[in-house]
């Protein structure tokens, strides 16, 4: 492989790698938006919720004894389209407030796990403990967000991202196409270059024109100058360092 293919190929593969790095850090900055916009929107609706059921509890009332428990839990349903399931749970887990899903489906199943919200690749699972006036344990607030949507927008995303990748890939393509031929131009020089020092130290004339029917930049034409003017006195200074015969040689 020459020279100029080698670097022409890691040119190709550091534009690629660096495409590549850019699209991937902008999907997980664009996913680590929409996770962080669902967090928020989670807590909020959370903690509206448990405000409500914190009163109720304040005043002496037990969750399992109030009578508005589901149409509460159903109005902080359709604040927004993810929440997907709302219920409210006693402090071993047993299910207070009615099933109350979006779909019409039941609640999730999965043990109480009080604390930060829990993603998996479907739903966003979070648990928050209620507490009475004296920090004794009165019950749990869980909540469940569906991630189809978002993982819908990703995927949305992800593809327009390449789509746009690509037409940035085939957009540059002729200006690597040009910064390759320019290389490969001057490449062309260097080895022309090479060639004539391998004629010289054989004794021979030089016999290349360097490509004088090229384009060639003031550098190299510079460059090719200097060495045409440094071989022609090497050659002068060869043939006038050579021994002249003497009296008593004879010439064959």
């Amino acid at each position: 492989m020459s020279l100029t293919a080698k670097i022409a190929l890691a040119i190709i593969l550091i534009f690629v790698a660096a495409l590549g790095m850019t699209t991937m850090l902008n999907y997980m900055r664009f996913e680590q938006t929409l996770r962080t916009v669902l967090t928020q929107r989670i807590n909020v609706i959370a903690n509206e919720t448990a405000q409500d059921l914190r009163a109720a509890i304040d005043i002496g009332l037990r969750l399992e004894n109030m009578e508005n428990l589901d149409g509460i839990l159903m109005r902080r349903l359709g604040m927004s389209d993810e929440i997907a399931e709302m219920s409210v749970r006693d402090c071993t887990g047993n299910l207070i407030s009615g099933e109350l899903s979006r779909q019409g489906g039941t609640v999730s199943t999965t043990p109480v796990q009080t604390g930060g919200i829990q993603f998996n690749d479907e739903i966003a699972l979070l648990d928050t403990k209620l507490e009475d006036s004296l920090g004794k344990c009165a019950g749990s607030l869980r909540l469940t967000a569906d991630l189809s949507v978002m993982n819908g927008r990703l995927e949305s995303a992800l593809a327009e991202m390449m789509k746009s990748a690509g037409i940035g890939m085939v957009a540059v393509l002729p200006i690597l196409c040009l910064l390759l031929w320019l290389m490969n131009r001057r490449h062309r020089v260097f080895v022309s270059l090479n060639n004539d020092v391998k004629r010289a130290i054989l004794g021979q004339n030089s016999t290349d024109d360097f490509h004088d029917r090229d384009l060639l930049t003031e550098s190299e034409i510079e460059m090719v100058a200097l060495y045409r003017d440094i071989r022609k006195n090497l050659r002068d200074g060869t043939s006038s360092d050579a021994p002249s015969p003497t009296n008593n040689e004879k010439p064959q």
